[in-house]
């Protein structure tokens, strides 16, 4: 079993776009995803600092108990942060989150490295 995060627009689960720019996500999806099969899922509202919270996106992702962050892109203090925490980061997510979960199955989606992050340096 794996517990997936990753970041929205809205609050529409799986048909959920994606949200680009992880610092200003204003929801978090959690999928616990076993056998090739979505077991759970959730939607959270983000806590980040952008969104009125008290809390950077990567604090919450590394609260949340999540194994694996499945996202467009983010920044290098994002990247270290997160993967320190023991957690997979995997950029180029695009489309929906079920496109998103699609694409890293089929290993369609990049680890995430300092080379890989956004040039503007954003969380």
């Amino acid at each position: 079993m794996v517990l997936i995060c990753i970041p929205s627009l809205d609050k529409n689960g799986l048909k959920g776009e994606i949200s680009q720019h992880l610092g200003k996500t204003p929801y978090f999806v959690l999928i616990r995803w076993e056998n090739d099969e979505i077991e759970d899922l959730q939607v959270l509202e983000s806590k980040g600092k952008h969104m009125g919270g008290g809390m950077t996106p990567g604090e919450f992702i590394t609260g949340s108990g999540a194994e694996a962050l499945l996202c467009g892109n983010l920044g290098s203090k994002a990247i270290q942060m997160i993967q320190s925490a023991g957690i997979n980061v995997y950029v180029g997510a695009t489309g929906t989150v079920i496109d998103a979960l699609q694409d890293w199955a089929e290993g369609k989606l990049q680890k995430a490295n300092q080379d890989s992050a956004c040039a503007d340096g954003h969380v």
